[in-house]
């Protein structure tokens, strides 16, 4: 016999695995999305640059996006999951989705690196409160954006670099 109790953690079950299957889906959106304004940016524009020291090859980009926006999946799923409503959670969620491919956009597609850089600031800002609001829901959640707030800030760096080195 299948208690009460049984059944409300089998369907909370359910819907916790229902936003981790949400939340993973945004974040393969948003790799896609990044991925597709980035190829449209290439070419002679972008092969011209001239890139700071620090910049890694091309290859790491692909790999360290798909690490840090499964960290975030995984962050914000824990946060939903945690029962409480946290309504600033997913508004700065939402926030930094757009930021992340408005980002490519600018840079990329618009080749406005300073315009990119400003932006990129702004998502350094939203990650950050991101990470101490999930920190208070649930400590391993802040935790597990931290690797995304890191890139973002080498991010950062090499945009402001660019920046620098090639103003509009």
């Amino acid at each position: 016999m299948v208690s009460l109790t049984d059944a409300t953690a089998e369907k909370r079950h359910d819907g916790t695995l229902w936003s981790l299957t949400v939340f993973g889906v945004v974040s393969l959106a948003l790799l896609l999305v990044g991925g597709w304004l980035t190829y449209a940016g290439m070419g002679p524009w972008y092969d011209q640059l001239n890139f700071p020291p620090y910049q890694p090859p091309p290859w790491v980009f692909t790999p360290a996006w798909i690490v840090v926006l499964s960290l975030l999946a995984v962050a914000t799923w824990q946060v939903a999951s945690n029962g409480d409503r946290h309504r600033l959670a997913f508004a700065l969620y939402g926030a930094q989705c757009v930021l992340n491919a408005g980002w490519s956009l600018l840079f990329f597609t618009l080749r406005r690196p300073d315009a990119a850089l400003w932006e990129l600031i702004v998502l350094d800002v939203v990650l950050l409160l991101m990470i101490l609001l999930y920190f208070r829901v649930r400590t391993s959640a802040g935790l597990l954006l931290v690797p995304y707030f890191l890139w973002l800030l080498y991010a950062t760096a090499i945009n402001g670099w660019i920046s620098i080195h090639h103003p509009v």
